[in-house]
């Protein structure tokens, strides 16, 4: 039986897959310049969409996933509960978006990656922009999905085994396991619909890499995002585990070393792998 949201499934919005703190407000600010309508309130640095509602329906979705609900029939359920918010949501961002015209839309909530296979069942057409960081920057910097007072920090904690680490530990086993998370999903996605960033590329060859991203959406480079990355961008933001204590960058690697390189990130020499 069809829905009301039924006809939503039509869309294609764009969607930016990362886990938070890697650059992705650049990224969002970047599209939103090119045209994406983001649901991004220039008040609010972060680039996140604004609709707080839309926002915790991913969250409550994303907990429910890493407590085991990732059937087909759950997904299907999740997908339904997440295309409920869409009316309202597209609402919103016409309403905050400059001009109203959202023919281009998606959103960038870095909680989103937990949910990959939810997205897709619920827009099949949707077009994924996936940034990447180097999981040892990550490591120290806080997010609240590292963060073991709030539930989804909690349960991700749970799942990594994570609980008892110190927080660059737990900081980096959850940017391996979120990244591990959507290179599996990633594998079912046809390659015309997934375009793939690194945060180093963007920060040393921001025009290159954001044309990497307009091509791939059939979106013509603007002076507006020209302007935005030349003002915005700072190439100093690379490898910024290079500051903290190389002790602790080698206690990161030595967790997550696997996938580092998996990501194809080189590890210090003679620093173990983890298995």
């Amino acid at each position: 039986m069809r829905t009301r949201s039924d006809r939503f499934r039509r869309d294609s919005p764009v969607v930016i897959m990362t886990r938070g703190h890697s650059g992705s407000r650049v990224l969002a600010w970047a599209l939103e310049r090119l045209g994406v309508a983001l649901g991004a309130l220039e008040s609010k640095p972060t680039g996140d969409i604004q609709d707080r509602r839309f926002t915790r329906r991913i969250k409550r979705i994303a907990i429910a996933r890493l407590a085991g609900a990732t059937d087909e029939r759950a997904t299907r359920a999740q997908a339904e509960a997440l295309l409920r918010r869409v009316a309202p949501c597209k609402r919103w961002i016409a309403m905050h978006h400059h001009g109203g015209d959202i023919a281009s839309w998606g959103w960038k909530f870095p909680e989103t990656i937990l949910i990959g296979p939810v997205v897709e069942c619920a827009f099949p057409h949707a077009r994924y922009i996936h940034l990447i960081r180097d999981g040892r920057d990550l490591a120290f910097k806080e997010h609240l999905t590292d963060d073991p007072t709030r539930t989804l920090g909690k349960r991700l904690g749970v799942v990594t085994g994570s609980e008892d680490d110190p927080p660059h530990i737990r900081a980096a086993r959850s940017w391996a396991y979120q990244e591990r998370l959507f290179r599996a999903f990633a594998r079912g996605i046809p390659a015309d619909r997934l375009c793939s960033v690194r945060f180093e590329s963007m920060v040393t060859e921001p025009l290159a890499t954001v044309q990497r991203c307009a091509d791939f959406l059939g979106l013509p480079m603007t002076e507006a995002c020209r302007e935005y990355l030349a003002d915005k961008v700072n190439p100093a933001k690379a490898a910024q585990h290079l500051e903290s204590d190389p002790a602790l960058v080698s206690q990161v690697e030595s967790a997550i070393g696997d996938e580092l390189t998996a990501c194809g990130y080189e590890l210090t020499a003679g620093s173990p792998v983890s298995t």
